[in-house]
């Protein structure tokens, strides 16, 4: 057996591959919704994912009585806990009241001194004690005897209604531990989960408690969970899914091409081309962005079906030459190159993207697109040097094209369709369209909706370097909007917690002291209160003038998200209100709701997609002149292009597919890989004027396309909507500039070439 010199070169890339697929074992495969978002909106995005309520564990109940639903979720809190799955809650305990009065300096506010102000009056406080009196009978007594004796003046109803306040800004109804809908017979409990919400392990065994007990439960009743785990669950089944029935169906559909146009053992080099350049463009891209998206892992396929492009001219062009090795190398090394610089240039336009997955795409294709234009050049021609008949029936056969009369008549149809299609496609414009998830659990998000009103509620945040700098943030916003907003109340910032004390302390002079324990004094009296009961107010009082106590309600609620080591911001649920929209000025304070959210990626999206394909028009049109330096002969590789993408848009639009944001990524690959398949037949007809269009087989072009669209619209098999669109969109798009160019082109360049 002849041993071929080009084994060590080989062997060296081998090496290479196995070196990457260890390191991408050990590095990070991630898959983050902020690396679907254009820059601008990032921080708006991050902030509504870092939100105090995302961060939690949601337990969704339902059941067909408000009785049957809260049991179950007082049994399910229980199980939870005993299985140590989520942290037990700080709740407010019977020394309430007392902590209340601790906070209430520290809150005293300009409008909480005049409510206090209008507490020590005759007519208010006689209209308490007779509220008193009522409630001394009933189930809640002896709470009532500790805050008669602790706060008979309900100071502390003060920090009650600024509580009460938050959750009706948050069109919640909420009771007993649980939020409420549907009269009681759908529930939510909200707890902090005691793993990180990224642990996909956690993840898994949080799945299979809630099977478990959702088994036990009675017809009718459901329980599950959401939040960050569930996320995480989801999103780690599509991406498991994808990467199996992508990288299954597209060995498949290569093998299919294979065994129609090659069937030798030296062809099959081809075809295993893509197992030595992925892994190291995957290592590279791993190591560049510190993490690789799982939808770059699943745009492997697309450049498995580009790397063999390479060698599969080669191959061909070494099957039929007359020349020897390094001759035919030498004529059709400059249409690999440009076919190497078309398509990275529409990869590269992407760099100039602000979203980041866009970048990994970049970066991964770039690098394996170059190594496997080495590999086709300097390693793989010793192999295919020596002619074979592949398959003797296919060298006879020949693909005719049409007349120039019927490549017109079909051009024009075609732009019409296009044109039409352009005026009709419909653009889902929402983040569910970019969801990756089950339909059960699209089902559970439907049925959980009621509880939160999304469509009411908004998130208004402040930020600073600081928590305290973020809180004083928070307080400025509060000022600029007619209703104050709750957290500004109960977390205010150190310094207008010494305001408010030294308020406190100015309020409370020696006139009105004294008048207040007259009142309380001679109310008692006529109820029938020992005023020495109220000893341990006036301690407090006098107590609180001395010293300022601390205010830390964290326990209970903690509006304070840290987005890094250097910047914090302070969150508030507040109405989906115009007012609230314009109070926040982008810099500082960031509004932030789902149909805002929704429309600034819509419009985000669009002008990346814009950007990214005039600059890969812009490049491309500057490596083909390049290439042929003839304007007509440029402006005809474009050709495929125009048509390719009139024949999707018109598809799109007839069987009415709308299409998600980032299907629109297709558009720029489009342009770059249209293109090579244009200049194949423009290298054609020059060579035939130097009779060496042997060299460009009409078979070599549809044996490329058919890997790029096995590899490309292999694609249409995942779950991943991003991919799902993209393999679509390859599916009509390059099929239709495939066709195009072996069909229409060159009648077009027969006759104006």
């Amino acid at each position: 057996m002849k041993k071929y010199p080009s084994h060590r070169k080989l062997a060296a890339f081998v090496a290479l591959a196995g070196i990457s697929i260890l390191g991408v074992w050990h590095g990070a495969v991630e898959e983050n919704m902020l690396a679907l978002v254009p820059k601008p909106i990032k921080q708006q995005v991050s902030l509504f994912e870092r939100s105090a309520l995302s961060q939690k564990l949601i337990v969704i109940t339902q059941a067909p009585t408000a009785t049957q639903a809260r049991k179950i979720a007082q049994d399910v809190h229980e199980k939870l806990l005993q299985a140590g799955f989520i942290r037990p809650e700080n709740h407010p305990t019977e020394t309430i009241i007392s902590q209340f009065l601790q906070a209430l300096p520290s809150l005293f506010s300009a409008d909480a001194q005049k409510k206090v102000l209008e507490k020590i009056s005759p007519a208010y406080i006689s209209q308490q004690f007779s509220q008193y009196r009522e409630e001394l009978f009933s189930f809640q007594s002896l709470f009532i005897k500790q805050l008669i004796v602790q706060d008979p003046f309900y100071f502390t109803g003060i920090i009650f209604d600024a509580w009460k306040n938050m959750g009706q800004e948050a069109h919640a109804d909420y009771a007993a531990g649980f939020l409420t809908a549907q009269e009681g017979t759908l529930l939510a409990g909200l707890y902090d989960a005691t793993s990180g919400l990224s642990n996909l392990s956690a993840a898994q065994q949080m799945q299979q408690f809630f099977e478990h007990y959702q088994a036990t439960l009675p017809a009718g009743a459901r329980v599950f969970f959401m939040g960050g785990l569930r996320y995480t669950l989801e999103n780690a089944a599509v991406i498991k899914h994808d990467l199996l029935v992508i990288t299954g169906v597209g060995l498949i559909c290569l093998l299919g091409v294979f065994g129609w146009f090659f069937r030798t053992k030296r062809a099959l080099l081809i075809y295993l081309l893509p197992l030595l350049v992925l892994p190291p463009a995957a290592w590279v891209t791993q190591g560049v962005f510190g993490h690789i998206s799982g939808i770059t892992l699943g745009f492997g396929s697309v450049v498995v079906g580009l790397s063999v492009d390479y060698a599969i001219y080669i191959y061909f062009a070494l099957q039929q030459t007359r020349l020897s090795t390094a001759s035919t190398l030498a004529h059709i090394r400059k249409h690999l190159w440009c076919n190497f610089v078309t398509s990275g240039l529409c990869f590269a336009a992407l760099l100039f993207s602000s979203i980041e997955v866009f970048k990994q795409m970049a970066v991964f294709s770039l690098v394996a697109l170059a190594l496997a234009l080495t590999i086709a050049l300097w390693a793989l021609p010793d192999y295919f040097s020596q002619p074979t008949k592949a398959r003797p029936s296919l060298s006879k056969w020949k693909i005719k094209p049409l007349s120039f009369r019927a490549a017109c008549g079909v051009s024009i149809v075609i732009l019409a369709a296009g044109l039409w299609g352009v005026c009709h496609l419909t653009v889902s414009p929402g983040l569910d369209s970019l969801n990756s998830t089950s339909a059960t659990f699209t089902q559970e998000q439907q049925i959980a909706k009621p509880l939160f009103g999304a469509d009411q509620q908004a998130l208004l945040f402040a930020l600073g370097s600081t928590p305290d700098q973020a809180l004083a943030n928070n307080e400025k916003l509060s000022a600029r909007l007619p209703v104050p907003l709750p957290v500004s109340q109960l977390f205010p910032s150190k310094r207008t917690q010494a305001t408010n004390w030294q308020r406190w302390q100015t309020c409370w002079d020696a006139p009105r002291l004294n008048y207040a324990k007259l009142l309380l004094q001679e109310e008692a009296a006529k109820q029938g209160f020992n005023s020495v009961a109220f000893t341990p107010f006036w301690q407090w009082l006098a107590q609180s003038k001395e010293q300022a106590f601390s205010t830390d309600f964290s326990g209970w609620y903690n509006p304070v998200v840290k987005l890094s080591p250097k910047q914090y911001a302070v969150m508030n649920i507040v109405p989906n209100e115009p007012a609230y929209a314009d109070a926040a000025d982008g810099k500082d304070t960031f509004f932030v709701s789902t149909l805002r959210l929704q429309q600034d990626l819509s419009d985000g999206v669009k002008q990346e997609a814009v950007w990214v394909v005039i600059m890969a028009l812009v490049f491309n049109f500057g490596a083909v002149w390049l290439l042929f330096r003839r304007v007509k002969e440029t402006l005809f590789c474009f050709i495929p292009v125009l048509l390719g993408g009139c024949i999707l848009f018109g598809c799109l639009a007839l069987f009415h597919i709308s299409v998600n944001l980032f299907g629109l990524i297709f558009l720029p690959l489009l342009v770059g890989l249209g293109i090579d398949y244009a200049i194949f037949q423009c290298m054609k007809g020059r060579a035939r004027q130097q009779q060496l269009d042997w060299l460009y087989p009409p078979q070599a072009l549809l044996a490329a396309g058919l890997s790029t669209l096995a590899g490309f619209g292999v694609l249409v098999f995942a779950k991943h909507a991003v991919l799902f669109m993209m393999g679509l969109c390859a599916l009509v798009g390059i099929g239709g500039a495939v066709c195009v160019a072996l069909l229409i082109l060159p009648a077009l360049w027969e006759k104006f070439a």
